[in-house]
C-alpha cells in the first residue's frame, strides 16, 4: 500500500558501503511524531527507513528541519508492518512555515 504524509522532516543520515562482503545502501530520515498517553506531552523524533541513499542525497542539501511530503509503501508479513520512504518532496523551512501561518 502506498501512503503519502506531510511531516517534519528534522535530520537524515546515510550509509553506503561494504560490511562484511556485503554491499548495503541504506538511509533514514527523522521526523516529529506526538506522544500520546497520561504522562506523555509534546513530541519526539522517529527514524524511519528510505528505499535507499538516493533519496536523501536528494535533500540534503536543504536546512534542516524542513516540511515535505513523503511517499510512503507500507508492507506487512503478517504480523509485522514496516514503512519504507520512496520519496521526499520538500515543501517549506520549519521558519517559513511559521511566518505563513
Amino acid at each position: 500500500m502506498e501512503i503519502q504524509a506531510k511531516v517534519m522532516v528534522r535530520g537524515a543520515k546515510v550509509f553506503k558501503g561494504n560490511i562484511d562482503g556485503k554491499d548495503m545502501d541504506t538511509a533514514k530520515i527523522f521526523t516529529d511524531v506526538d506522544l500520546k498517553g497520561e504522562t506523555s506531552w509534546g513530541m519526539c523524533t522517529q527514524e524511519i527507513k528510505c528505499e535507499n541513499s538516493a533519496i536523501v542525497d536528494a535533500i540534503k542539501h536543504n536546512s534542516f528541519p524542513f516540511s515535505a511530503m513523503l511517499d510512503i509503501r507500507m508492507e506487512s508479513n503478517g504480523k509485522v508492518t514496516t514503512q519504507l520512504v520512496t520519496s521526499i518532496k520538500p515543501i517549506a523551512r520549519e521558519s517559513s512555515a511559521k511566518a505563513a501561518a
